[in-house]
């Protein structure tokens, strides 16, 4: 068995898979119509579940949450049963009108995403003409209204080379965080696995970030990229850095979707249990799922990690690997760090 089930500071939940952009590295293959979703009731009974859990951070995600017509009755609901209610949004329904309806709710903060330094690189990864300018509108829109907002970036081959500039762009808008994802391909991401970063260029990307997170005024997270808290590690014993956590899936983080299917994250498509079929029990889950705790047993993670001494802190990508291998405690493909000892 693993580790004692840490209560969760973060849960994304995925409302919907309803969007109108074809994104090439979408996880959760959106579509612009879905014949079913989860209803209004069994959302807020997911939601109390939670709470009734931990009063955590509830980030709403899809798709695109906008797309439901109840999203805000949702926010609502969360707020009045103690979570703090944040969204992850492609921002082509925000406008002066929505983000008042969304403050109203009750929303905390937002994420928009946006790939590239400008509409050529953006909209291309985005399959849709016009989203650049949508996200960069919508994160104008919320700093306007005083809503708090980070912008999200997927990192691959296609983009690597505009992250400072991506970085430079968000602190511009006046984002709160910039939060780089490193490309998993699942989804729609498969069609596109030639794009993810080789380790040497993970390596120097993982650096690169670093000294953003060192010279810009802005926070910077990592997604995706656990190995930012072993870059971050070693940043501080030269009494650079402060501490920086690896994955939290599974631990700090968890992911419900669409269906009602706890998960490590959105990437990692291996459910822990349906809360649909346990009646809403999401502590139950949590604690007591066989795969959740061998996720949180890095003790049994396979190759490269297995031997690393900064399993502890790092984990590697358990989606990665398991998108690539078929094995989720197997070895993460990009890492280019090799035990000194072992070396």
């Amino acid at each position: 068995m693993g580790k004692k089930a840490v209560k969760p500071r973060l849960i994304a939940f995925e409302v919907t898979r309803r969007c109108q952009f074809s994104c090439r590295h979408c996880r959760a293959n959106a579509v612009a119509s879905v014949e079913e979703e989860l209803t209004t009731n069994q959302c807020k009974k997911i939601l109390k579940s939670v709470a009734k859990y931990k009063k955590c951070v509830l980030i709403l995600t899809g798709g695109e949450p906008m797309e439901r017509e109840d999203i805000y009755e949702l926010i609502r609901y969360g707020r009045e049963i103690g979570l703090r209610m944040v969204m992850a949004t492609c921002g082509y329904l925000i406008n002066e009108k929505t983000i008042l309806k969304l403050k109203k709710a009750g929303i905390m903060a937002l994420s928009f995403s946006i790939d590239g330094t400008g509409a050529d690189t953006h909209d291309k990864f985005r399959g849709t003409e016009g989203a650049f300018d949508s996200a960069v509108n919508a994160a104008k829109i919320a700093r306007e209204a005083h809503v708090r907002f980070q912008i999200n970036t997927t990192l691959s081959k296609i983009n690597i080379n505009e992250v400072i500039g991506i970085a430079d762009l968000t602190r511009e808008l006046g984002a709160y965080c910039f939060n780089p994802f490193i490309l998993v391909p699942t989804g729609r991401g498969e069609e596109i696995k030639d794009a993810v970063l080789d380790p040497v260029e993970y390596e120097v990307l993982l650096n690169e970030l670093l000294r953003i997170k060192l010279k810009q005024k802005i926070k910077v997270r990592v997604t995706c990229g656990p190995q930012f808290a072993r870059v971050c590690k070693q940043a501080k014993a030269k009494g650079l850095m402060e501490e920086v956590t690896g994955c939290m899936g599974g631990r700090g983080f968890g992911f419900i979707s669409c269906r009602g299917d706890v998960q490590t994250c959105g990437f990692l498509d291996v459910s822990a249990g349906n809360l649909i079929e346990n009646n809403f029990n999401f502590g139950e889950i949590w604690e007591k799922s066989k795969f959740l705790n061998e996720i949180r047993n890095v003790s049994d993670y396979k190759g490269d990690c297995g031997n690393c001494e900064y399993v502890g802190i790092c984990g590697g990508c358990r989606a990665r690997a398991y998108a690539t291998s078929g094995d989720y405690l197997g070895q993460d493909p990009v890492c280019n760090y090799k035990r000194r000892d072992k070396a």
